[in-house]
């Protein structure tokens, strides 16, 4: 880390210590009088995302040995690696952008209604078909039953597979 960080912010130690999940791996420094702490623990290690990074190493410390320049319409950002780009490029996609969740279409103002759901020139339908009716009964009553067992087992089983979650 201390190679990454301009001269008068180094000081990072990093330890392994244990916590509620397993291990953790601590990284620390203490920079104006202020302590900064970063924790990783084994879950985030053991995550699909993680994996991935890990496959990724060589190459992304090869584009981001040095601080890299972003470019955007006018303006200029030295980025210093693949967390501050992505930050950076969420900022910028959320821009102008707003997320609402919603149990259900009553919950929604009628503007937004008609704008997400009612307006024929924004509206797509697509028929749904299901290949094998056993098959997807089957996969509903496990996830959607009263059988809280069956659901655990399937949400262990398959939990690491999981590319894209939104929570």
């Amino acid at each position: 880390m201390d190679q990454l960080t301009p001269a008068l912010e180094r000081g990072w130690q990093a330890s392994v210590v244990k916590d509620a999940s397993g291990s953790a791996l601590l990284i620390e420094r203490m920079l104006r009088g202020i302590k900064e702490v970063h924790k990783i623990d084994s879950r985030l290690v053991n995550t699909a995302e993680a994996r991935e990074l890990d496959k990724l190493t060589a190459e992304l410390q090869e584009v981001f040995e040095k601080p890299v320049k972003f470019i955007n319409q006018n303006v200029d950002i030295e980025m210093n690696g693949p967390c501050q780009l992505s930050e950076y490029i969420v900022s910028m996609g959320k821009k102008g952008a707003q997320i609402a969740r919603y149990k259900g279409l009553g919950e929604m103002n009628p503007d937004q209604l008609w704008e997400t759901t009612l307006d024929p020139d924004n509206r797509t339908l697509l028929q749904v078909q299901i290949g094998d009716f056993d098959d997807a009964d089957n996969a509903f009553q496990t996830l959607m039953g009263e059988a809280v067992e069956e659901r655990r087992n399937f949400i262990q089983e398959n939990a690491l597979k999981v590319s894209n979650l939104d929570i």
